[in-house]
């Protein structure tokens, strides 16, 4: 009986899972371009005079929103000394021609 009521306890501290800042901006992110894109399909379908503004508007939010995601990643980054993978001086991996041999030997 014991063990069945610790597995509960581990799965409902699995299942509460603290969201960080970053999940939560990317989420608020993906939502802001998913109502854009709808009020500017709506818009558009309703034959609205506003449906022009409306499509300026979301092909600027469709670049804009993702770079205000991308700078929030950076700076957060830069202020908390963490290495993300939006950095833009990662270390990229050397490109050869041939594969390296751990064993020292000829590849031809």
């Amino acid at each position: 009986m014991e063990t069945i009521m610790k597995k509960e306890e581990k799965n409902n501290a699995v299942q509460k899972k603290k969201r960080t800042s970053k999940q939560i901006v990317a989420l608020a992110g993906v939502a802001a371009l998913v109502l854009l894109y709808l009020i500017t399909l709506v818009t558009a379908i309703a034959d609205s005079t506003d449906s022009g503004s409306w499509f300026r508007l979301s092909l600027f939010g469709t670049v804009a929103i993702p770079l205000v995601i991308w700078l929030y990643t950076w700076m957060y980054a830069r202020l908390t000394g963490k290495h993300t993978i939006g950095d833009p001086d990662s270390p990229q991996a050397p490109l050869s021609d041939t594969p390296d041999r751990k064993d020292g030997s000829d590849p031809t």
